[in-house]
Order: C-alpha cells, then structure tokens, then sequence
C-alpha cells in the first residue's frame, strides 16, 4: 500500500476518532477516503466539525441501517472540507458494532 494512503487514513482516523454518538439509533459510521485528498493539518478541526454536523443533519434512512450495506451518502457540497477527505459515509446500526471508536474510516481496498 502507498504511503499517501497510510497517512490520509492516520490522519482521517484522528479526524474521527473522538467523535460521540449523536443518535441512539446509529450504531457505528463509517467513512470512505478520497484517496486522491492531499492532507493538510490545520484541516484537522474543521473536518472533525463537518462531519459531526454532516452525521447530525442527514436524514437517517432506518431500514437502511439494518442491512449490511447501511445507510451509505456521498457528501454533499455542504461541507467542502468533508468533501475533499472523504467520498461517502455509511451509518449502521449498533448490532454489529464491535470496540473502537463510534466513528471508524474504512480500509483501501486492494485496487487503491
């Protein structure tokens, strides 16, 4: 795996990792990196606040969080920072939560 890829993911799971739950109806959410993004870390406080405010605003789909796929969102314009860090974020439900942080990034697939 490229280097560039371990740190945007050191550097998204910082971005997330203190994030709390904001809905007892979420269980976990997970967010997929852009992996063409460039960090930058005075980003870092920004991006922890957009998508707290981007988990807060969107309109859960509840059926959706108890599938395996989720309720999976791209991100919209609203949150630029969010936008140029992540591709999608998917919100599950609290069944298959396991230990670890409320917020986790997903890993690159092989292709990347």
């Amino acid at each position: 795996m490229r280097q560039e890829y371990l740190h945007l993911q050191a550097f998204l799971e910082e971005a997330v990792g203190g994030i709390q739950p904001t809905s007892a109806t979420i269980g976990r959410v997970t967010v997929e990196p852009d992996y063409t993004a460039t960090v930058n870390y005075s980003d870092l406080r920004g991006l922890t606040h957009e998508l707290w405010r981007c988990i807060r605003e969107h309109a859960v789909n509840v059926a959706a969080l108890g599938t395996t796929q989720g309720d999976r969102f791209p991100i919209s314009e609203n949150y630029p920072l969010l936008k140029t860090y992540v591709r999608s974020v998917t919100l599950l439900n609290g069944k298959d939560a396991d230990t670890g942080s409320w917020v986790q990034v997903e890993p690159p697939c092989e292709a990347v």
